[in-house]
């Protein structure tokens, strides 16, 4: 295939990824905008719905390896195509479901599951199949944003349809725009991404001279927890799954409460989609030029006064507000994070180091919105989970003022055991003396081994390092 049909295919699975990508963000945003008449079809009780939007956040969390090893096994894209067909599965069973612990079960699994073959994970392998020229932070960036334009572009739509059709109804049709429309696009993106990387594959084996080294989870589990700056990432971020919660669950209910109708919250979260694209681009301008810290800590601190204007005035006006103030720092936390940790860990765990931390936001994630629904029907109020939240980002402000960026230059160095060996692909020179031979010859050593993107599961790293 020449070059120029390559890029063009290229741009083409972008555009088909990035679409599957932004269509995936429904599962969340469908259950969003129609929380309240969802909870009233089912008897009215937000805390026993809210069960479905934390098993989801748990499911997430733990079939995040599961769904790396899968995309290891068959490549991003087929992993994208298999979550596509599960989301209309997902859909219009949670539209016929007719009682709230079937609704449960089939969102808090079949539709979780569907949600993280359309997420990070895959996206990252894709990523990392197509792209070899140096452009991979970039696409990685530009489509993980579909979910971001989803809440610009399918949340006044849910809300339209809201005002004249059933949520039951509006849930099915779209399941079946999965089953019949957007599978079959998946389909064919597999395919032509299978065409792509199929030629590269065998050069790739070609050139692997050495054997990849693995390292157990109990050695990956104890190089990774071992480093007390990541142990406070980790804890810091429990605070931005809590908060996002808030806007996943509790949000427009909020809204509702205080009388503000659907073009409020609607508006309010189109734009918070808006500024999570602006924000998250400045965001990752500026770590590109060293202000990690500043970034990180800048962004929880105007997440947490997001959080305390909407506890003190839930007007109108604050509502748009909100959404701006909190849209800016809503991808800024996540690309932070991603970064230091990149510096923080040694590149054998780097993924396996970020599984982990996306596990402590997905707990953040899961206790704020049960917690948070079973508060607002004990006490009418939502200011008590609003208040939490803001706590939580002062909490996660005082964990980054006390951790430390590594230097660019100097990445962590991994302790023994592991400083004993020579890592593929490192550059580095086994410890001398050693009974084994000496390292190869700058002629005969196996090339760097390209890094994948830091969001990669735990799986992904194991499987194919």
């Amino acid at each position: 295939m020449s070059k120029p049909n390559v890029r063009a295919l290229l741009l083409v699975l972008s555009a088909a990824a990035f679409l599957l990508t932004l269509a995936g963000s429904a599962l969340k945003n469908t259950v969003q905008v129609y929380f309240v008449p969802m909870a009233d079809t089912f008897g009215g009780s937000r805390g026993a719905l809210a069960w479905a939007t934390t098993l989801f956040a748990v499911t997430v969390a733990v079939a995040s390896p599961l769904v790396g090893a899968i995309a290891d096994r068959i490549g991003g894209a087929a992993t994208l195509a298999v979550g596509t067909a599960l989301s209309g599965a997902a859909l219009v069973g949670c539209a016929l479901a007719g009682r709230l612990w079937l609704f449960v079960a089939v969102y808090a699994v079949v539709a979780a599951l569907a949600s993280t073959m359309l997420s990070y994970v895959p996206l990252g392998v894709l990523v990392d199949e197509l792209f070899r020229d140096g452009r991979k932070g970039l696409m990685y960036a530009l489509l993980t944003n579909g979910a971001a334009v989803g809440f610009v572009v399918l949340v006044p739509l849910w809300s339209w349809l809201g005002t004249w059709a059933s949520w039951e109804n509006v849930l099915l049709v779209v399941g079946l725009v999965f089953l019949f429309v957007l599978a079959p696009v998946a389909l064919l993106v597999a395919r032509a991404s299978g065409r792509v990387t199929s030629s590269t594959a065998s050069a790739e084996e070609a050139g692997s001279e050495e054997p990849a080294v693995r390292l157990s989870f109990a050695e990956r589990f104890r190089l990774t927890t071992r480093n007390a700056d990541l142990r406070r990432l980790a804890l810091a971020m429990f605070a931005c799954g809590a908060t996002m919660a808030f806007i996943d669950v509790h949000f427009i209910p909020l809204m509702h409460d205080h009388g503000l109708g659907h073009t409020v919250s609607s508006t309010a979260v189109a734009l918070l989609g808006v500024f999570e694209i602006a924000g998250g681009l400045l965001a990752g301008w500026l770590c590109d030029r060293g202000r990690i810290k500043a970034v990180l800590l800048s962004a929880y601190a105007v997440r947490g006064v997001a959080m305390l204007l909407v506890a003190l005035t839930p007007t109108g006006t604050v509502a748009i507000a909100f959404g701006i103030v909190f849209g800016i720092s809503y991808l800024a936390t996540v690309i932070a994070t991603t970064m230091w940790a990149a510096r923080v860990l040694p590149v054998e765990v780097r993924g396996f180091g970020m599984g982990l931390v996306w596990t402590v936001h997905a707990l953040g994630t899961a206790l704020t919105s049960e917690a948070g629904a079973l508060m607002a029907d004990a006490t009418h109020s939502y200011t008590p989970v609003t208040l939490g939240c803001a706590a939580l980002a002062a909490a996660a402000c005082v964990l980054v003022l006390a951790s430390r960026v590594p230097p660019a230059e100097t990445p962590a160095v991994p302790e023994a055991p592991l400083e004993e060996k020579s890592w593929p692909g490192s550059g580095d020179t086994p410890s001398p003396p050693s009974p084994r031979p000496s390292s190869p010859s700058p002629k005969n050593r196996r090339p760097a081994r390209p890094e994948l993107p830091v969001c990669m599961s735990p799986a992904l790293v194991s499987s194919s390092w």
